[in-house]
């Protein structure tokens, strides 16, 4: 099968760098997501990385960090790097554990609102797990409660929606490079890393992937650089979902674009189930542009929707940490495994195609029918957005 255009583009751009004979499961919930990592951990023999955005002192958050502090009593290797603001109300006295049993913790820009050391909104967003070089973790899973019972700070009554994929092959050794990225961006403590990239990983299947890091200190976006090469080269279809959609000028245009030229253009956002109303609002600011032109909208209300998939032309599917807003293309560390397999594409299509059909559509009779008031809000969180 001809490789779809817009991956041809960034690999002669070299962008991305695929990798063959990998293996690829994907998670539908926190539930299951989290523990197939748990049980990946408990089966460590060298070493663990972990790093979180989110990293919760809840019941979630204990066991993992008990988990880690068991595999590092029996001489593991343990390393755990968590974002500073992501994980602002952490009980820390909850890591003590894990560091008398010899793990090591970092964490990243540490929140400090008079003298942060990097810019405040530099984030690491990034969610890898790599057990012993041989499997890997990725997706929109944090560790906390609201991503398996729903109890968690910012949760509602039912466990989030989110996707996250586990991988074995050689693109393993991918994404524990870009652990080792953010590690010594940290300033982590010295490692011999190139031993730990050193050799090919065998081959565990038949998938196609590649390991897309992304980040404020690097030359380009790369994120979205993908998304508007994909937008670009469509033919068929897009389907993207993302919980917070406020992606700029350029990619509106673009996807409004490929609706026009008939191309079946889905988007699957969060409803009233949001950690963040005030993104929701700027979202509903620029559906009506979008809806003029064709393009289908949807909004999950079952519970909080935080997965960030897109599948493009029934070929080739993209699942990771980036959302669809300014913040992910433009301050935090993001990484995300771009699928070229059929079977996966079509796996994540149908999860969509099988959540839309649950949501509520958004058309423009709903949009206008709303209030003068509330039109306004929406607006006004619009043009916040592109100020801060």
């Amino acid at each position: 099968m001809p490789r779809p255009k817009a991956i041809v583009e960034l690999i002669r751009d070299r962008s991305l760098r695929f990798t063959e004979g990998n293996r690829v499961e994907v998670y539908d919930t926190g539930r299951e997501g989290l523990a197939a990592m748990l049980a990946a951990i408990d089966g460590a023999r060298r070493r663990v990385h972990l790093e979180t955005y989110i990293l919760r002192s809840d019941g979630t958050g204990r066991r993992f960090l008990d988990a880690l502090a068991k595999r590092a009593r029996a001489g593991v290797e343990v390393r755990l790097l968590y974002d500073g603001f992501g994980s602002l109300g952490l009980d820390e006295s909850a890591l003590q554990p894990l560091i008398g049993a010899g793990g090591e913790v970092v964490v990243f820009n540490r929140f400090a609102p008079f003298w942060p050391r990097f810019a405040p909104r530099r984030r690491d967003h990034r969610k890898i797990l790599v057990v012993d070089g041989a499997v890997g973790f990725t997706g929109g899973l944090n560790v906390g409660d609201e991503y398996v019972s729903g109890l968690g700070p910012l949760a509602r009554e039912a466990e989030w929606r989110d996707a996250h994929v586990r991988v074995e092959g050689p693109a393993v050794r991918d994404l524990e490079a870009v652990f080792l990225e953010s590690w010594f961006r940290a300033d982590g403590p010295a490692l011999e890393w190139r031993a730990l990239l050193e050799g090919e990983r065998p081959r565990a299947g038949h998938v196609r992937c590649a390991v897309l890091s992304d980040g404020p200190a690097y030359r380009r976006r790369r994120m979205r650089e993908l998304l508007v090469s994909a937008l670009r080269a469509a033919e068929r279809e897009v389907r993207l979902v993302s919980p917070y959609f406020a992606p700029g000028r350029r990619v509106l245009e673009l996807l409004g674009d490929a609706s026009a030229r008939g191309v079946q253009v889905v988007l699957l956002l969060a409803g009233d189930h949001t950690d963040h109303p005030s993104l929701r609002r700027a979202s509903r600011a620029v559906l009506p542009g979008l809806l003029e032109r064709g393009v289908q909208v949807y909004e999950h209300d079952t519970e909080m929707m935080h997965a960030k998939v897109a599948c493009f032309d029934h070929s080739w599917a993209v699942v990771g940490s980036s959302n669809l807003d300014r913040q992910s293309f433009e301050h935090s560390y993001e990484v995300n495994l771009v699928i070229e397999d059929e079977g996966i594409a079509k796996r994540l299509r149908d999860r969509i195609d099988a959540d839309t059909a649950k949501g509520r559509h958004v058309d423009l009779a709903t949009l206008a029918s709303r209030g003068f008031i509330d039109r306004l809000l929406d607006r006004l969180a619009a043009v916040l957005l592109r100020w801060i």
